[in-house]
């Protein structure tokens, strides 16, 4: 797990991994939890791998998660674009939102930019690219369909007008905003250079918990080349900030800014 993502565990993690793994081992029909191991090391199997990594790790993701992110980048960071990389009929935006679960983080971008540009918003090359190494997770958020506690803290006109009833207490994501996001698979601690660059705001959040301190500095180092002058990079409240802070200006907790603007 350590080479192929990054991902770092407890020294003395017997009991988490058993309590984590027992349930899924039914579900993969590999029978034991040494079984499942052996055959996710096997050349090849990194997508179950990733499997394993996704049931290791907490899945506690829900729509408008972390609330003053996105009040700042309604308030601050579209308002800025809308003065700066927009003006003068230029209409392309660029968001990336990486380690990105099922979608949620990227449908709420989605529908922070459709509240804050309106009918504007038909006029600009606009939308998220949404990344994860777990398969299952972005066909779940292709579907965008989820349960009606993921939508909690959405504020009340974004659920009236972005969500479909489809019974059994879950909403649909509406079509439009489904078609806002691009999802695909990628590997954080691989080379990004397959990336364009030039994202004049990267999500990457609650992530970074789960590196070592070696592969934070490689992260944030990409990051950091793959944004736009001026861009911002959203982590998580509970990533550790040091590692940004060494490549970029803090402009409030957990946001950071490329210099160069």
């Amino acid at each position: 797990m350590h080479a192929r993502f990054g991902i770092v565990l407890p020294v003395d993690a017997e009991n988490f991994l058993r309590s984590r793994l027992l349930g899924y081992v039914g579900q993969s029909g590999h029978g034991t939890i040494n079984a499942l191991i052996r055959e996710a090391r096997t050349e090849g199997r990194d997508d179950l791998l990733a499997e394993v990594v996704e049931q290791l790790s907490t899945n506690h993701s829900y729509f408008y998660r972390e609330p003053a992110h996105f009040e700042f980048l309604l308030a601050t960071v579209l308002p800025e674009l809308e003065r700066g990389p927009l003006r003068n009929g230029r209409s392309d935006l660029r968001i990336w939102s990486a380690a990105a679960a099922a979608g949620e983080e990227a449908y709420t971008i989605a529908m922070a930019l459709r509240t804050y540009f309106g009918r504007r918003y038909q006029d600009l090359d606009a939308g998220v690219l949404a990344t994860d190494i777990a398969v299952r997770s972005l066909r779940r958020g292709a579907a965008g369909e989820f349960k009606a506690d993921a939508f909690r803290h959405l504020p009340a006109s974004w659920r009236a007008g972005f969500l479909e009833p489809i019974g059994d207490d879950r909403y649909r994501v509406a079509k439009a905003v489904r078609d806002d996001v691009m999802f695909r698979r990628l590997n954080l601690v691989e080379p990004l250079d397959k990336l364009r660059g030039g994202f004049h705001l990267i999500f990457c959040r609650n992530v970074m918990i789960y590196f070592d301190d070696a592969t934070r500095e490689q992260l944030v180092r990409s990051l950091e080349k793959l944004l736009a002058p001026g861009g911002y990079l959203f982590i998580g409240h509970t990533d550790n900030p040091d590692f940004a802070r060494r490549h970029l200006d803090q402009v409030q907790p957990a946001i950071f800014r490329k210099r160069g603007a």
